[in-house]
């Protein structure tokens, strides 16, 4: 892992390069060959449309946000640890992570509390893409996956003037409050994203 902190007025955010080695990348794309069947098999078009409604940001009409589709890893599996991708993704809670993340400014000093995490695997054609918006967490990252090179397809955080270029197996962990949009792209392959979602959960026994 190659690790690169930035910041931009407010904005700290960490960008990794080379986050999964050859042998995770082997494992998770395994699983996202089957998981594609029940994108392109279970999923219609109208269901894909009424998916994007409950678990996509959407506009003042109701209209989704994102054209392309993704899927809970969460709910799909049974149990967290038959996901290779859940399991590997937990790298970005790595301590020297974490040690990265929380020295780039104060308000990222709050990662080292994060006990709470979701995760998405998204699936982008070409021309498709996600407008901006927010997530409802603490912190987002956004991994990076194409089998071939593509022309576009990055992270905007839209009202600071910063694009993350996409390159394959890099990620960027920053804070959800941020706006921000994945660009469309040209490719002849598919282009996938790893989005997980991190929380501060506080427990409060109210009996003692």
């Amino acid at each position: 892992m190659v690790l690169k902190p930035n910041i931009k007025k407010d904005l700290g955010y960490l960008i990794i390069e080379n986050l999964y080695s050859d042998s995770e990348l082997k494992f998770i794309w395994n699983e996202i060959k089957h998981i594609d069947y029940v994108f392109d098999k279970v999923f219609d078009d109208e269901k894909k449309e009424e998916h994007r409604k409950t678990h996509n940001g959407t506009n003042k009409d109701g209209i989704p946000l994102m054209s392309g589709f993704g899927l809970s890893l969460d709910t799909f599996y049974s149990n967290r640890e038959f996901s290779a991708i859940i399991s590997a993704s937990r790298k970005i809670l790595d301590k020297e992570v974490v040690k990265e993340m929380i020295t780039i400014n104060n308000e990222n000093t709050a990662y080292e509390l994060v006990n709470e995490d979701f995760t998405l695997l998204n699936k982008y054609k070409t021309g498709e893409s996600y407008k901006k918006h927010r997530d409802s967490s603490s912190f987002s990252s956004i991994t990076f996956l194409c089998e071939s090179e593509i022309k576009d397809g990055g992270i905007k955080f839209s009202d600071y003037d910063v694009t993350i270029p996409f390159k394959n197996n890099s990620c960027v962990i920053f804070p959800s409050r941020v706006y921000h949009e994945t660009e469309s792209f040209i490719s002849k392959t598919e282009r996938y994203s790893i989005a997980q979602f991190m929380n501060i959960k506080y427990f409060v026994n109210r009996n003692v």
